[in-house]
C-alpha cells in the first residue's frame, strides 16, 4: 500500500471497515456489505490520491470483444465518505473508452476525468488497453483542505463496464463539458452521482453490462495539510 506523509492507515479489519457501509444498508433495507480490496492511499499536492486496479471487471468473453472494431466503455466513479456521515465528502470519476483499429492493429485508448484533461494512448495488446482504462495510479480524488486531521475515511468504488443508461451517459458527457462549481462536491441534481444507497448498497442492473463494488480500507490524515498546498 502506498502511504504519503500525512495519510496513516488505522484499521486494516474489514469488518471494522465496514462498519459505515452496514449502518447504511441497514438503512435501506439492503442484504449484503461491500467487499473491500486493498487500496494505495497518499498526499500528493495538497490532493489525497488513490492507487487500485479494476482490471477484473473486463475478462472472458468481453476480453475476446475487444478486437472486435466496436467501443468498449468503462464508467469509474470514487466516493470519498467519512466514516458516521450521510454524505460523502466529494465525488470523483473517469470514463474511459478502448477501440480496436483494424487497419493499425492496434487498440486507441481515450480517458476523460472530472478534474479536466482529456487522454488518448495507444495500446498494443488488450492486457495493456484494459490496465489503461481499468486501473486508476495516484488518481486525485479530494482537495486535502476538505479532509479533518485525526477523522477516519474510506473510499467506495464502483466501475461500469458500458454503461447503457441514457440519461448517465448525458450527465457524464455535462459534466465533461462544463463541470459545475466545485466538481468534486455531490450536488442533489447530480443523477451521474446519485445517492450513495442507489449507487454502491443497491444499484440498478439495468445500468450496465456489468458491475464492480468495493471499498477502501479505512484510513485518516495525519496532519493537517501545509497552508498554500493545493
Amino acid at each position: 500500500m502506498l502511504v504519503g506523509r500525512r495519510i496513516a492507515s488505522v484499521v486494516t479489519s474489514s469488518i471494522i471497515g465496514l462498519t459505515a457501509v452496514v449502518l447504511l444498508a441497514s438503512a435501506a433495507r439492503a442484504a449484503d456489505p461491500l467487499p473491500v480490496r486493498v487500496t494505495g492511499i497518499e498526499a500528493g499536492a495538497g490532493k489525497l490520491l488513490v492507487s487500485v486496479g479494476m482490471q477484473d471487471l473486463i475478462s472472458g468473453a468481453d476480453l475476446q470483444r475487444l478486437s472486435s472494431g466496436f467501443a468498449t466503455r468503462v464508467l469509474i466513479r470514487i466516493y470519498l465518505h467519512q466514516e458516521g456521515a450521510d454524505e460523502p465528502v466529494s465525488v470523483a470519476y473517469q470514463r474511459a473508452e478502448i477501440v480496436y483499429d483494424l487497419w493499425d492493429e492496434r487498440f486507441r485508448v481515450r480517458v476523460a476525468r472530472d478534474n479536466g484533461g482529456d487522454v488518448q494512448r495507444e495500446a498494443r495488446t488488450p492486457e495493456e488497453a484494459i490496465w489503461g482504462t481499468c486501473a486508476l495510479w495516484h488518481f486525485p480524488v479530494a482537495d486535502l483542505r476538505r479532509l479533518r486531521p485525526g477523522a477516519r475515511y474510506f473510499l467506495a468504488f464502483r466501475a461500469d463496464l458500458n454503461p447503457i443508461s441514457e440519461e448517465l451517459l448525458a450527465d457524464v458527457r455535462r459534466w465533461l463539458v462544463q463541470p459545475p462549481p466545485g466538481q468534486r462536491r455531490v450536488g442533489a441534481g447530480d443523477s451521474v452521482f446519485g445517492s450513495f444507497v442507489s449507487i454502491f448498497v443497491n444499484p440498478r442492473v439495468e445500468d450496465s453490462e456489468r458491475q464492480l463494488r468495493f471499498l477502501s480500507q479505512p484510513f485518516t490524515i495525519a496532519t493537517a495539510p501545509l497552508r498554500g498546498s493545493r
